[in-house]
């Protein structure tokens, strides 16, 4: 080894055992990152924005060059699925911020009983998992749970319950997230048996999924619904699998109209469409449109901007006219998702709107819970 790469990995060792101190010291949650980008053209300036990027979503953490070219960097005071949506995000940035890639990816947490070589040799392990896998796979686990394995989360989800007996359960009614934390009370074959309230029993019995979450647990898991026992409170649980987006993950209630509200769609050459709102939130909206295939004649490759225009209901059956700034996002079926930029007062009257529906729903899951109970 030269002198010269040798003082390179005595910084990178010093660095990292000093993040490993502190994570013992502290018993605060910290991951080690370890990522190949890849620019779109090549060039150094984009690396540079890429960096930018990836810097400022992790609060400038120490940032090191491996011999390979890939980037190391720490994730810090996050729990695994917060460091793995991070991460997530970062790469969706990276991509339509800086037209960069992350070819391969690999994410563990430190534990406190890691020293240099069983962390990076892990962390090793996994990058070449995921740049064998490709297509920009991030591969992450923890000292005790490998997230990448190849048809192994049944093995992963058998470990998990074993050492678990309580998780967060997620639904939604009409949009509006409903949690609750449940018992675990069995998991063999893959068949998941939980215990949760009575009313929540009753409400299942009529959904066809849910979502569980835990701190340890990277990705939100979605599981169909077997059965519901109200009278026992039980539900049984088959399917898990883990699911890279999530509504869970919303950082914003997303609520759904229970009137038709119709909404024009601007196109950047002055042409439009309209449909009608699936979904609202403060930062994004869902509209549903007859014929998708419109908004290939809206929307280039190179133009994604549209403007909104919509009349949002108030109280005592009052509308606000609303016209914000717009991006599309994507599609999903007969749905146009857009990320929206409104002003202050026109979100001030969105999260009225949102607060309004929200009011609404609860009072009518009280009344079911209240018909549950009466009989």
């Amino acid at each position: 080894m030269s002198e010269e790469r040798a003082s390179v990995e005595s910084l990178k060792r010093g660095i990292v055992e000093a993040h490993l101190r502190f994570v013992k010291r502290n018993a605060t949650p910290m991951a080690l990152l370890r990522i190949a980008l890849n620019p779109s053209d090549g060039s150094a300036q984009r690396m540079v924005e890429a960096i930018a990027l990836l810097q400022e979503q992790t609060d400038f953490p120490a940032l090191l060059r491996c011999d390979d070219g890939t980037l190391l960097t720490f994730v810090k005071q996050l729990p695994l699925h917060q460091c793995v949506q991070t991460v997530k995000n970062i790469q969706d940035r990276l991509l339509n911020e800086c037209e960069t890639a992350i070819s391969c990816g690999a994410l563990t947490m430190i534990d406190e009983e890691d020293d240099y070589e069983r962390l990076t040799s892990r962390l090793e392990r996994y990058m070449r998992r995921a740049e064998a896998i490709g297509g920009g796979k991030i591969c992450y686990g923890t000292a005790r749970y490998d997230f990448c394995t190849e048809g192994g989360e049944e093995e992963i989800f058998a470990n998990f319950f074993e050492a678990h007996d309580r998780v967060s359960l997620y639904n939604f009614y009409n949009g509006m997230p409903l949690s609750e934390e449940v018992k675990v009370l069995s998991y063999r074959g893959g068949v998941l048996k939980i215990k949760t309230s009575l009313a929540r029993a009753a409400f299942l019995k009529n959904e066809p999924f849910t979502f569980l979450k835990h701190p340890m647990l990277p990705d939100t898991i979605k599981a169909d619904i077997v059965s519901a026992a109200p009278n026992r409170a039980e539900v049984v649980l088959t399917n898990l699998r883990f699911i890279d987006k999530s509504p869970v993950d919303r950082e914003n209630i997303r609520v759904m109209p229970d009137e038709k509200i119709e909404v024009t769609i601007e196109c950047a050459d002055e042409e439009a469409f309209s449909g009608t709102i699936h979904s609202l939130a403060v930062n994004s909206i869902a509209v549903k449109v007859d014929d998708p295939g419109v908004a290939d004649l809206c929307f280039g490759t190179e133009n994604r901007h549209a403007v909104l225009a919509f009349d949002l209901p108030e109280r005592e059956k009052r509308t606000v006219p609303i016209r914000l700034s717009a991006v599309l996002r994507g599609k999903n079926e007969d749905q146009l998702i857009f990320s929206i930029y409104p002003n202050h007062f026109m979100k001030q009257k969105i999260e009225s709107y949102i607060a309004l529906q929200q009011t609404r729903l609860i009072t009518i899951m009280q009344k079911m819970v209240l018909n549950f109970y009466q009989g």
